[in-house]
Parts: C-alpha cells; structure tokens; sequence
C-alpha cells in the first residue's frame, strides 16, 4: 500500500500533535497556550493550502515533514528550558 504525500504529512502531524501532548501533560506538567499547542496542525492546514495551489513545494513532503518536527521540537525545547530557569 502506497501512501500520498498528504496522508505522509498528517501522519507526521498527528504523531507530533500526541507526542506534544503527552510530554506537555505528563512529563513537564504545564499547560501550554492554544497557539502553542496546535502549532503543528497550523503548519499542515499551510500544507493543505499549498496543495490547492499545486506550487512546488507541495510536491516535496519531506520539507513539511521536517518543518512540523523541528517546530515540536522547538516548541518543547522553549518549555523545557523556561522550566529550568
């Protein structure tokens, strides 16, 4: 079974949506802002426009798949360091 680029980039999204979610809850204990917490669902609904427009960026998924990592990434890490200091 071949999956599209799409399905790849939302499941990509939502694995990055629980993770973010599980760590957030359970393992750092704080409740993050809205826009924080579905950063990575913003960055796929951009992806989702961008397949409207067929550009070229849309045909490469591994850039969003990356983009909506580091972003979770990203977003942990400003947690997890603010809760240090």
């Amino acid at each position: 079974m071949r999956l599209n680029n799409q399905v790849k980039v939302g499941l990509v999204t939502i694995i990055c949506l629980l993770i973010q979610g599980y760590v957030f809850a359970y393992i750092m204990g704080v409740e993050p802002s809205f826009l924080i917490s579905f950063a990575p669902l913003i960055l796929y609904i951009i992806y989702i426009y961008a397949n409207g427009r067929r550009s070229w960026y849309y045909d490469k998924p591994i850039y969003w798949i990356v983009a909506i990592i580091t972003l979770t990434v990203s977003d942990l890490a400003v947690y997890a360091l603010t809760a240090e200091g």
